[in-house]
């Protein structure tokens, strides 16, 4: 029975040793899986930093390029307002100058038809032997408006003239207050 029971203390021991070695062995795989997730969790770490790092600069590339895009758009801005103002302003200067072109033009067609309109005249007053134009007197009262009163001609607005054949004598008042004679 000593064998049997050698045998059966040498089987104890050999599963106790086969135990031991499993174990070991699960110990090991267990340690194995253990360094296998703490490098798994290191490269999971090391590609999360990776990607801030990578993050960042992609970041901050993306603000500088929004940032451009409206210091763009403000520039064109300012620009198209500038281009507005200015084609404004010579279009302004386009009309004012059409506008006094046709005011000339449209002074230059009255007077041209004034001059057109208005016939010859030719007024003359006989007296005693004499023959006046009428032209003649208009021409010393306005001689007299220029070198006696000083004025200029074309200040001369208004011209009324009387002829008294009685006192030998033209009277005339210019602009309704300047008052002279001339004599026959």
């Amino acid at each position: 029975m000593r064998n049997v029971q050698k045998k059966s203390s040498a089987s104890k021991a050999v599963k106790a040793a086969e135990s031991k070695t499993a174990a070991e062995k699960t110990v090991k795989a267990s340690e194995v899986q253990t360094a296998e997730v703490k490098a798994a969790e290191k490269e999971a770490a090391a590609e999360k930093t990776a990607a801030k790092v990578v993050e960042k600069p992609a970041l901050a590339k993306a603000e500088k390029a929004a940032e451009n895009v409206k210091k763009a758009a403000e520039e064109t801005k300012t620009a198209v307002a500038s281009a507005v103002k200015k084609a404004a302003e010579e279009t302004k200067a386009a009309a004012e100058t059409a506008v006094k072109k046709a005011e000339k033009k449209t002074a230059a067609v009255k007077k041209a038809a004034e001059k057109a309109a208005a016939p010859e005249e030719s007024v003359s007053v006989q007296y005693a032997g004499k023959d006046i134009l009428v032209s003649d007197l208009m021409g010393q009262v306005k001689k007299d408006w220029t070198e006696k009163f000083g004025r200029k001609a074309a200040e001369l607005k208004k011209v009324s003239l009387y002829v008294n054949t009685d006192d030998n004598t033209a009277y005339y008042v210019l602009n309704d207050d300047v008052k002279g004679q001339i004599a026959l």
